[in-house]
């Protein structure tokens, strides 16, 4: 039986950009919907969320991507940087306590300052609201590598996370509670991180309940 993406239903897959294979190689981007591995184990987490507690929630997401449908929510932005909505995610020009959810994912390493950027993240939150965040292999890495520059022959990321982003996170703001979730994509097999933030533990404690099928760790 041939495995369905879980974004949008289809199952022909293609290569990625320069001819790129999964880390388990297999063929990553979904013929129909384009959506990557991490997109759709991004997509799996969130699926364990009973979708009615999102009517009246209002959104920001951080790039466009297809991780969550729009019409989940009662309020959806989309931010894309130097395009439409461009927001600054160091100093974020809105007031504090304003979304339920904000959506990050794949942005923090384009960021020169991640620890201010995700202190303004929670500053817009209310506080109630959760952060659901991913970074490029966390798994895949002891520690976060800093450049201090968008290196250009690594998509201009100013770092490579590891497995130290709990701590690097829980430093930036000690109030956080963080969740990390690792999930696979069930096309290709690979697999990483998904992270969730509160500054309301019983979020995250909600979080644990619902994603019981995943492994995970909290800090």
């Amino acid at each position: 039986m041939a495995i369905e993406c879980n974004i949008c239903g289809g199952i022909l897959f293609k290569e990625g950009p320069y001819g790129r294979k999964s880390r388990t190689g297999k063929l990553p981007v979904c013929a129909d919907c384009g959506s990557l591995e991490r997109h759709r184990l991004i997509r799996r987490v969130w699926s364990c969320i009973p979708v009615e507690i999102f009517g009246q929630k209002q959104v920001l997401q951080f790039s466009e991507e297809p991780t969550v449908e729009e019409k989940w929510f009662g309020g959806f932005e989309v931010s894309i940087y130097d395009s439409r909505n461009s927001l600054d995610l160091q100093q974020i020009e809105r007031e504090d306590g304003l979304y339920d959810i904000v959506i990050c994912n794949h942005i923090l390493e384009h960021v020169e300052n991640d620890r201010q950027a995700f202190r303004e993240i929670l500053r817009i939150l209310k506080p109630t609201g959760f952060l659901q965040f991913s970074v490029p292999n966390p798994k895949h890495h002891a520690g976060t590598k800093e450049w201090g520059y968008p290196k250009p022959e690594e998509h201009y990321h100013y770092r490579v996370y590891g497995r130290d982003l709990l701590q690097r996170f829980g430093e930036a703001q000690p109030r956080a509670h963080i969740l990390q979730i690792e999930a696979a994509d069930a096309v290709t097999g690979d697999s990483d991180f998904v992270y969730f933030t509160s500054l309301d533990n019983i979020w995250i404690e909600a979080m644990q309940f619902w994603c019981k099928e995943f492994s995970m760790v909290r800090a």
